[in-house]
């Protein structure tokens, strides 16, 4: 080889090794600057995403109250929402100072329609403290069927109540207009499966893959302390 030559041989290889240089530190430049943009757009522990951990609602419903509404659309028919119940009720007690917390039951079937009325007749006669979860478990796990509603009064006859006056309150027109009035709220706010959580008539939450039932509490804590935080006039996590 000339002297030539091997001075271009040498330039060529002192040449591709700036090259190569050049190409490293670009490409370290870069996985640096890309880290950085991972940082800044993934949500960091504790924070939730709308759209994906929970939606806002198109049409908001303006609540005027100092503590936030929790609205729970369920259904005694419901297993999802049957295991939720304990934790949720556990929740509410610990949180009651500053939500009021509403159940409204979904009535998508004949059945359900059954079940959600007995809800109200549970209420109106006093005894939902008493008797929503036991009731819950007959019907998930013993698997009783109360369908016709006569088996409703059969069921309660003796728990505080006679057979006739359940029957008489279930049957009554208030009851009638508070079914109606909680399917047209399910419609309204397009409750499509339960459990599902309205908070403060602007947020809802169902599980999804990005949130199941165990995180719905941890959702419904965030949204709480984010609404709570714009009502006192501080900047609202995002």
């Amino acid at each position: 080889m000339s002297i030539v030559m091997a001075k271009k041989a040498t330039r060529f290889l002192v040449q591709q090794k700036i090259a190569v240089g050049l190409v490293a530190a670009t490409i370290i430049v870069l996985i640096g600057y890309f880290s950085t943009l991972v940082v800044k757009e993934s949500p960091m522990l504790g924070d939730f995403i709308e759209g994906e951990h929970y939606t806002l609602l198109e049409k908001p419903r303006r609540i005027r109250s100092d503590k936030i509404e929790v609205m729970e659309f369920f259904s005694y028919g419901c297993i999802h929402c049957y295991n939720f119940d304990p934790s949720l009720t556990d929740w509410v007690d610990a949180n009651i100072d500053r939500i009021n917390f509403i159940r409204t039951p979904v009535v998508s079937s004949d059945y359900w329609r059954i079940l959600g009325r007995n809800y109200y007749a549970m209420e109106k006669l006093g005894l939902i403290d008493e008797h929503h979860l036991p009731f819950f478990r007959e019907v998930q796990e013993v698997k009783r069927n109360f369908s016709p509603p006569t088996r409703l009064g059969d069921y309660f006859d003796g728990r505080g109540i006679t057979a006739d006056e359940y029957m008489k309150t279930f049957n009554s027109p208030d009851l009638a207009s508070k079914i109606s009035a909680a399917d047209q709220m399910a419609r309204r706010l397009k409750v499509a499966s339960v459990p599902t959580i309205i908070i403060h008539g602007k947020y809802k939450i169902r599980p999804t893959r990005a949130v199941g039932i165990s995180r719905m509490l941890d959702v419904m804590n965030f949204l709480i302390d984010k609404e709570l935080s714009e009502k006192s006039g501080e900047p609202g996590e995002s």
